[in-house]
């Protein structure tokens, strides 16, 4: 599944992708995180008031692979039945920071 946050103009900000990886005979709970640059640098120069708390809500974004390797899985088995639970996860963050700023939460 793919998440996006977008500004109210529908402009991609932050882009991450959640699958099963199978490698090998194992398969586990997969992250990626991309920040759209020149979308993301647009919206903090019209923040500017908010530039601080953006750049670090912005950095927790950008190590959501590590949040997923050394926090979530830190006390579970990275297992495929745990994908749905990421995902929730996952989609709480991400409203939470869409809610401070404006922006929206879109699935694919």
């Amino acid at each position: 599944m793919t998440l996006f946050l977008r500004t109210k103009t529908n402009k991609t900000i932050v882009d991450i992708e959640l699958w099963v990886k199978k490698e090998d005979e194992h398969s586990f709970v997969e992250l990626s995180s991309s920040i759209d640059i020149q979308n993301y640098s647009i919206f903090l120069l019209n923040n500017l008031d908010k530039k601080l708390d953006i750049i670090n809500d912005f950095e927790l974004l950008s190590e959501l692979r590590g949040w997923l390797w050394e926090n979530y899985f830190m006390t579970k088995k990275n297992t495929p039945e745990e994908y749905n639970n990421v995902l929730k996860e996952l989609k709480t963050i991400l409203e939470e920071i869409g809610d401070k700023y404006g922006l929206h939460l879109v699935t694919d």
